[in-house]
């Protein structure tokens, strides 16, 4: 890892990384109120959520190629204006289309943050470094869950959610001035020639590299286990076992603290396959052990220990995956990062709709063991590829 880069570059491209869940998870506890101010329906208000995701995965692929032709800064601080931008007018937006219309635009200018910090990240580290930075990134981005609702739902007892999204806007703000003191990480010999075009076909080109496309598949496997646990988890958590909507809460933000901390274990490792053959166990085990704890209806601390030993596995999958995905397309890390980033919302809109189908229990118990059995099985196939590559390099 490079020497004396202080504070202000991870903490910044922490936050960048963090935007996501912010985006998504800031207002919620707003969102009965918003029915009231806007006089619409909840399923109308619910929109926003889902246009917001919308923005986040399609952002990713429309920034992550221009910035291999552009740079990063530059489109990292246009992100950030046009996330500042969008925010204002969700402020003042005077019906519900508009809203969502520019969350769909917030959501875009978020993505920014997402693709860019993997692209920056990428460019500035190798190896193993990449590895340990991209686990304190995860660190960080794991704190974002655990915060935005639990801070969301302290200031709407003081402010409207338009001032909720004035906060939100000060954020964006806040990390486009800091974007501005961020260096290009992308001298311009290393930037993609050709068109604009050409710029886009690199996003089907990182699909001929094996390491790739392996890490990509594993990577989503594993958050197919995640979402499954993540759209079942309120409906198990509070009509099953009764809890309140605080103690869901609060049981929510243990787990999410806990995949910060495998982000920090899985930067730690020294080989990469060892930290991906762990990560896949634990997240294989640890479905297993939730699976069983929910069919056979097994008291809420043992589930709850199931969940916390699946999502450590998840943790320290991030890290590593990532690493070994960017370094295998370093020459287009920024296709390479829209890929690979919008790839995990592909598996949450696979795993929401099918937990809901039938009895919860059983079908989250099944998409999460056939999301872990396939990370196992990918994670195998993709060490045996990094064993065999190294030794055809000797």
């Amino acid at each position: 890892m490079k020497k004396n880069i202080g504070f202000f570059i991870p903490i910044t491209l922490g936050l960048l990384t963090a935007f996501g869940p912010f985006i998504t998870d800031f207002y919620l506890p707003a969102m009965p109120t918003m029915s009231e101010s806007f006089r619409t329906s909840p399923s109308l208000i619910a929109l926003s959520l889902t246009m917001g995701m919308i923005g986040l995965a399609a952002g990713q692929i429309f920034i992550g190629p221009l910035s291999d032709k552009f740079g990063r800064k530059k489109l990292l601080i246009f992100s950030m204006l046009l996330f500042s931008i969008a925010s204002v007018l969700c402020i003042f937006s005077f019906n519900i289309y508009l809203f969502n219309l520019m969350r769909l635009f917030q959501g875009i200018g978020g993505a920014g943050g997402i693709v860019l910090s993997k692209s920056i990240s990428t460019d500035m580290f190798y190896g193993i470094d990449l590895q340990r930075f991209l686990g304190l990134l995860g660190a960080i981005n794991g704190i974002a869950p655990v915060t935005a609702p639990v801070i969301g739902g302290v200031i709407i007892n003081f402010v409207s959610w338009r001032g909720i999204f004035c906060i939100l806007l000060a954020i964006g703000i806040i990390l486009m001035v800091c974007s501005c003191f961020l260096r290009e990480s992308l001298p311009e010999n290393q930037r993609s020639k050709g068109n604009i075009a050409n710029a886009y076909i690199n996003l089907f080109k990182v699909f001929r590299t094996p390491r790739f496309v392996l890490s990509m598949l594993a990577e989503m496997a594993s958050f197919l286990t995640f979402f499954g646990y993540i759209a079942s988890s309120p409906f198990i958590l509070q009509k099953v076992y009764g809890l309140s909507p605080l103690m869901y809460s609060l049981c929510f933000a243990l787990i999410a603290f806990t995949i910060g901390i495998g982000s920090l274990l899985g930067a730690r490792f020294k080989y990469q396959n060892t930290a991906l053959k762990t990560a896949a166990i634990h997240i294989f085990l640890g479905s297993i052990a939730s699976a069983s704890c929910l069919i056979l209806q097994a008291p809420l601390f043992l589930l709850l220990s199931g969940y916390i030993w699946m999502c450590i596995g998840f943790g320290i999958m991030q890290p590593a995956a990532t690493a070994l995905a960017m370094e295998a397309e370093r020459t287009r890390a920024g296709a390479a990062s829209a890929i690979f980033g919008a790839s995990g919302f592909v598996s949450g809109a696979i795993a929401s709709p099918l937990v809901s189908m039938g009895n919860i229990a059983i079908t989250s118990s099944a998409v999460m063991v056939v999301g872990a059995v396939i990370c196992l099985f990918l994670t195998l196939i993709l060490c045996q590829e990094i064993k065999t590559e190294a030794l055809a390099e000797e």
